[in-house]
């Protein structure tokens, strides 16, 4: 929901949060803009146009919209969302499909997470290794459900 009086929109959802300057910056380097590019000119079966030409002779940005919504079909595609025979063929309701995907994800990730803990000892005392699995703390299956695994490969 809009907030006029803050100029920005409330966020809803268990893992919401505002958003630094610093976050979004790192947001818009992951992006894959030369792919978004590349999708407003391919033609979906969800949408009932074939080409839309961003900004001519539409008010108000309709043609961006119309762009913006076409490369959203081919990124639920990507993400492995059903295109739907119905209703189910909007975008809005494939993105509640990919929503309810990844709240589905967090939650076994959560649930994983708590089984994969810390070993502790008399007198509150921790030690330096994972109760579960037996390697050091935290082990990669903690840290994976935490959201901060990094693959050795992504520092090639």
């Amino acid at each position: 929901m809009w907030n006029a009086a803050q100029n920005t929109r409330d966020r809803v959802g268990p893992w919401s949060k505002p958003i630094t300057e610093e976050e979004s910056a790192a947001n818009r380097k992951r992006i894959n803009w030369t792919l978004i590019q590349g999708l407003y000119a391919k033609a979906h079966p969800n949408q009932n146009h074939q080409r839309v030409q961003c900004c001519d002779n539409e008010p108000l940005g309709v043609g961006e919209v119309l762009q913006e919504a076409l490369a959203a079909q081919h990124l639920l595609d990507l993400a492995g969302i059903p295109l739907g025979r119905h209703d189910d063929r909007d975008i809005d309701a494939r993105v509640w499909l990919a929503v309810d995907l990844i709240n589905d994800l967090r939650d076994r990730l959560s649930r994983i997470g708590t089984w994969h803990a810390r070993e502790t000892g008399p007198g509150g005392m921790v030690g330096d290794f994972c109760i579960e699995c037996g390697t050091g703390w935290p082990c990669d299956t903690r840290r994976m459900a935490d959201g901060t695994y990094q693959d050795d490969d992504d520092d090639a």
